[in-house]
């Protein structure tokens, strides 16, 4: 069942994000809904797959379940900012990163042992960490299209993507939102994590430590900068994807290196 929730998942991200990239070129009043509704089930369904085995068998912390739970709550966030605001053109971006992601848990035979967490404390900090990557990931997102969209309009060459954006101003001010969120969640994850584990700065810690501090100073003082400078645009896009860089480097770096790479 579990298989078929997964399988399901994919094929209306798929469905949805292929349905959306045509209405760039061939727009219908009638599409966005086609979309938000094969959205919302995809999602639906990937949280069906993900939830279900935790409550019966355990979480697993390895490389992709955490991967996958990580591409479920953006997509998530995602698609109830679309419900408000015209944000569909990032679901071609989201929805066909978390297919993939599911597609690999299906196919991958990698370590899934599951590990029934009991400490609320760690539960609190690795739920904070996830949500906090998953709201700035989305931050990427958004500064990766401001960058496009940027670029598109001092050009004067309105390309299809750019007709399905919102106004660059919109999109500005969504990405300073979910900096601020993120941030937020990330100082608290960090914080947890100084009081609920022994020693963040123990071998096997030091460098997730080290990068998402730097991380957190990057978010911080793009933040500031933002609200004493002014700084907006590709100036505030490109530090949002440097503090990216360094959060995927704290959590997924060494996953990658010891899960997949090494023991492949």
């Amino acid at each position: 069942m579990v298989t078929l929730f997964a399988v399901l998942a994919i094929i209306l991200y798929a469905v949805s994000a292929y349905l959306q990239f045509s209405a760039i070129h061939h727009p219908m009043p009638s599409t966005r809904k086609r979309v938000l509704t094969m959205g919302s089930l995809a999602v639906l369904l990937h949280g069906l797959a993900w939830f279900v085995p935790v409550f019966s068998k355990g979480l697993v912390l390895s490389f992709l379940p955490m991967a996958s739970l990580i591409a479920f709550v953006i997509s998530a966030l995602i698609v109830m900012s679309a419900l408000r605001k015209p944000l569909e053109a990032l679901f071609l971006g989201v929805f066909p990163m978390s297919a993939v992601i599911m597609l690999a848990n299906l196919g991958l035979n990698l370590d899934t042992q599951p590990k029934v967490l009991n400490e609320h404390g760690l539960v609190s900090h690795i739920l904070l960490s996830i949500m906090a990557y998953s709201v700035l990931s989305i931050a990427a997102v958004q500064a990766i299209l401001l960058i496009i969209q940027d670029r598109e309009l001092k050009h004067k060459h309105m390309s299809g993507i750019i007709r399905v954006l919102p106004p660059l101003q919109t999109m500005d001010r969504l990405l300073f939102e979910m900096i601020g969120i993120g941030t937020l969640l990330l100082s608290l994850a960090i914080l947890s994590g100084f009081v609920f584990l022994d020693d963040l700065f123990a071998q096997h810690l030091a460098h997730k430590t080290v990068f998402t501090l730097l991380a957190w100073l990057v978010y911080t003082a793009l933040l500031l900068g933002h609200w004493r400078f002014g700084w907006r645009g590709n100036v505030a896009s490109k530090w949002t994807l440097v503090g990216t860089a360094l959060l995927v480097l704290a959590y997924f770096g060494s996953k990658l290196v010891l899960e997949i790479i090494l023991k492949g």
